[in-house]
């Protein structure tokens, strides 16, 4: 290779760093005189010595060594690459698809020189072919041999395509009903309304049953009527949507489930007539005992209330002494030096300590909003009222609220994947973003990055709050969701152990669950997941 060493080293360093199995073979030595990382880990080999051990016995399956030269040799005679898919087999005795491709690394005017060899792995092509032959192969046996009605609609409601078995259940030909509207197969009485909801589900569609608890209709080329059920489902192909009903008849089951109603009912009566017997009996008992055992949980619950309430109004006294005496000293002692400066030119001064003031007044104001809110939440005066809600948006103006909190360099980053509608009550929901962006600034230092995360799924909404900061215990995460609790490395860290509990309590109102993930030092993670099925 006519390479200076600047080139030498560039090319050693393309090479290297290629994603594929690139090695440089000598034909006469019958042994590679490079082979990159790419290669050796292809093969799970260590060296290059290694590798020529592994591969004397051919590169391929299929053949020994001296084959596959004499067959890549001929090869370039007449051509200026030799180029071939085949299975090989790594030294665990893992199989995989590859391609192999060999190159002259010199004008091709002998037959011998060096080989530049190229594998790329293309097992999840082939196993694409593989898939897709199969499937070809048994797309009639799903289809046209299937045992229900299947039929196949384009965007207009003309039917495209029907199986054999709705064919015979609603008595048509073969390739009769193409092109006929899917109205021909409803009850005339329904054909206008059906439009109106294949429109509906044309805007919006959605794989899913038709009319549960409704006896549905389908109607048959004679005229006659039968019970039926449906599901939808539908694709693209081409650009087009096409939308695919699977039908079955009901009309056995719906004479099997009548039957079956009549025969509970007598039943029902019977064991009616019984059990009124055994309670009659058994009545005045019965009542006696629900006596005591009401007059026992009254107790139970009216001493557990009362022990509860002694030691929360401990806490809370304790809780509120040491939380309101912070800001109220500050304010206190700005308010008093304010009065020292009563020059025009101490207005900074002056301003500075307004400022403190206005902060103090801020963090008292946050403390009560916070035990107000526990307890509206204990007396169950919070309802969630839901509506839709664009989450980007929301997030975005709650983030902007947030960003005055920020220390230092600190900043929030907000990262949304999936729809952006989603059923809530938008208050709560902000709330909850406050609660857990306000913590996760509080204990995380300057220059640190608080990450936003939200994901709608059709069956559930996540959003969670990571930050940098200092973490919490494994022994502390226990207890996180407890009334007035804080973590043993925040004592110096201002805050009522009230915020992590309201999130809770939230996001229970919201139907959903939190969950935390933290180390000490590296950092925490707040998840929220919120059920919509």
């Amino acid at each position: 290779m006519n390479c200076t060493s600047l080139d030498q080293q560039l090319c050693h360093v393309a090479l290297e760093n290629s994603p594929l199995f690139v090695g440089i073979y000598n034909p006469d030595t019958h042994k590679f005189i490079y082979l990159n990382k790419t290669g050796l880990k292809m093969f799970e080999l260590e060296n290059l010595e290694q590798a020529n051990d592994f591969f004397l016995e051919g590169l391929r399956n299929n053949e020994s060594l001296i084959q596959w030269e004499l067959q890549v040799s001929e090869h370039l005679k007449t051509s200026a690459e030799f180029c071939i898919d085949d299975s090989f087999t790594s030294p665990s005795g893992t199989k995989f698809w590859g391609r192999i491709q060999v190159k002259l690394l010199q004008e091709p005017d002998t037959a011998k020189g060096h080989w530049l060899v190229n594998l790329s792995d293309i097992q999840a092509e082939k196993h694409t072919q593989i898939q897709f032959s199969e499937g070809e192969a048994r797309f009639e046996a799903l289809f046209m041999h299937a045992a229900m009605g299947i039929v196949m609609m384009d965007k207009s409601s003309k039917i495209v395509l029907t199986n054999r078995f709705a064919n015979a259940l609603f008595g048509y030909d073969s390739n009769e009903l193409i092109g006929m509207p899917i109205e021909t197969l409803l009850p005339t009485a329904l054909a206008g309304t059906h439009r109106q909801h294949t429109e509906k589900y044309l805007h919006k569609p959605q794989i899913r049953p038709m009319g549960i608890g409704l006896d549905l209709k389908a109607r048959k080329k004679d005229g006659t009527l039968f019970s039926v059920e449906i599901s939808l489902s539908f694709f693209e192909q081409n650009g087009n949507q096409y939308f695919i009903s699977f039908i079955n008849d009901i009309t056995y089951k719906k004479k099997i489930e009548m039957e079956m109603i009549l025969k509970n009912q007598e039943i029902k009566k019977l064991n009616e007539s019984l059990e009124q017997e055994v309670m009659n009996r058994t009545n005045a008992l019965v009542e006696t005992l629900k006596d005591l055992e009401e007059s026992k949980q009254e107790l139970e619950l009216a001493l557990s209330k009362e022990k509860e309430l002694g030691e929360l109004k401990s806490r809370f006294v304790a809780m509120a002494s040491h939380e309101f005496r912070t800001p109220l000293t500050a304010i206190l002692s700005s308010a008093s030096l304010i009065s020292k400066y009563p020059k025009t030119e101490d207005q900074d001064k002056r301003e500075k300590h307004i400022h403190r003031i206005k902060s103090a007044v801020s963090n008292l104001t946050d403390i009560l909003e916070e035990f107000l809110s526990v307890g509206k939440l204990e007396e169950g005066k919070i309802e969630a009222h839901l509506a839709y809600v664009e989450i980007p948006e929301l997030v975005n103006d709650t983030l902007a609220d947030v960003s005055n909190l920020l220390k230092k360099n600190q900043n929030l980053r907000f990262e949304h994947s999936g729809e952006t509608e989603l059923l809530t009550d938008k208050s709560l929901l902000r709330k909850i973003i406050i609660n857990l962006c306000s913590n996760a600034v509080k204990f995380s230092g300057e220059s640190s990055c608080i990450t936003i995360r939200t994901q709608k799924m059709p069956s559930h909404f996540v959003l969670s709050v990571q930050d940098e900061g200092i973490g919490i215990s494994e022994e502390d995460q226990k207890h996180l969701f407890d009334r007035f609790f804080r973590g043993v490395n925040v004592t110096n860290i201002q805050g009522t152990g009230l915020g992590l509990h309201i999130v809770a309590k939230y996001t229970e109102l919201l139907g959903g669950k939190v969950s935390i993930s933290s180390k000490l030092n590296e950092g925490t993670t707040v998840t929220v997941q919120l059920d919509l099925a």
